[in-house]
């Protein structure tokens, strides 16, 4: 029997975000190879969190343990948010290691893996590894902590608190993975991350989730899945397509817009821009199969190292990916990396954006490079999550 391992991640389905959904694909993909997995999670219905029942899935080698709900659980967000230590879910530190300890008693588990978001997960997993220093964890982070440009602390002190908790974590832990090789570099460079011990584990999509297109006639569909938010931006974009007013082209939007942006591109642009509510995940699925050219948009930071999830998802796809984003990216490098055709422009540069929507016209699934894909389906992903995970 292969060895079992202990997730400790409060996001898994049926809460809906792409944290739930990656740290769902690497379960299966380990359950589908005869680990038994064991998953400790939030209880069945969260406060504060989207649910979604249809991302659930079954394994025989996947067990749920469910932390049952606490008194006063929305008061204890409240508190902790204000604290601004990892994050609002603090909380949870205390129930989640009293579980995961039982746990590992119970069923002679050696390796446990934590993800982030939400941090805390990690606090977790550093209280376990202190009471049994044998156990091999495994601590992953999609995004940067303290280095994380859409993080901003109040006050020093907090941020100087989230420092210290964030280099215990990095020198206790047996390994990190990360979604990027810039993100690698980040730690190494800016945390003093031991590199031998960082592994690169990319967002990875569900082949079983694709179906074939629903065949359709008229204009180019360019879809964008999605919010909005931060420091990303449609503006730019908005003004390009104003320039160029492309007559084979609509984009499709699904999800939420900054009003001032949804106004701008209502005023400028209602019959190429269509905007629509946010949709099911499992219906997002459909739509980028439906589209002819995916995009994405990401927030204009140098050397970004951020790995969007919907990337992933657009890669299973098959379809042509455009992106906004700057021209040093994780995103740039993983869309040269697909296709032959570098269908990117600085996601901040009008001129540059209306010159690639030119582009548009003639582009068709044959950019993509042959087997490209491969490497980030979840079923391909069994060896690399392996070797990062368990302690052979």
């Amino acid at each position: 029997m292969k060895k079992p391992i202990l997730f400790i991640a409060y996001d898994f389905p049926p809460i809906l975000s792409p944290e739930s959904i990656q740290v769902q694909r690497r379960a299966i993909a380990l359950a589908q190879e005869g680990h038994k997995v064991h998953v400790l999670t939030s209880c069945d219905k969260p406060d504060f969190e989207f649910l979604d029942p249809a991302l659930i899935r079954d394994h025989e080698n996947l067990i749920i343990h469910r932390v049952k709900r606490l008194p006063f659980e929305k008061t204890l967000h409240y508190i902790c948010g204000g604290l601004e230590i990892t994050d609002r879910k603090l909380w949870w530190k205390f129930p989640a290691v009293k579980a995961a300890l039982n746990l590992i008693s119970e069923f002679k588990i050696k390796n446990i893996y934590t993800h982030s978001t939400p941090l805390v997960n990690h606090l977790a997993g550093f209280e376990v590894k202190k009471a049994i220093p044998t156990i091999h964890w495994t601590a992953h982070f999609s995004d940067p902590w303290t280095l994380n440009p859409y993080i901003s602390y109040r006050t020093i002190f907090q941020k100087n608190i989230n420092k210290g908790l964030e280099s215990r974590i990095i020198s206790k832990c047996d390994k990190i993975t990360v979604t990027s090789e810039k993100t690698r570099d980040l730690f190494v460079t800016g945390l003093k991350a031991d590199n031998t011990k960082i592994r690169v584990l990319p967002h990875v999509f569900d082949p079983e989730l694709y179906k074939p297109k629903i065949s359709g006639v008229g204009k180019k569909i360019i879809a964008h899945t999605g919010n909005i938010y931060g420091l990303r931006s449609v503006t730019p974009l908005i003004e390009a397509i104003d320039q160029v007013k492309p007559q084979n082209l609509e984009f499709h939007f699904y999800g939420r817009m900054k009003d001032d942006e949804r106004k701008m591109a209502q005023e400028k642009c209602p019959d190429i821009i269509k905007i629509f509510d946010p949709i099911p995940y499992l219906k997002s699925i459909q739509v980028l199969s439906d589209a002819d050219i995916l995009l994405v948009i990401d927030a204009p930071l140098h050397n970004s190292p951020f790995f969007p999830s919907k990337l992933a998802d657009y890669i299973g796809a098959g379809k042509p990916v455009a992106a906004l984003t700057p021209l040093s990216s994780t995103t740039t490098d993983i869309v040269r990396k697909i296709q032959n055709d570098l269908l990117v422009a600085d996601s901040s540069d009008i001129p540059a954006i209306a010159a690639l929507l030119k582009r548009f016209a003639t582009t068709d699934s044959s950019t993509l490079k042959e087997g490209s894909k491969d490497f980030y389906n979840m079923n391909n992903n069994y060896e690399n999550i392996r070797e990062a995970l368990i302690d052979e």
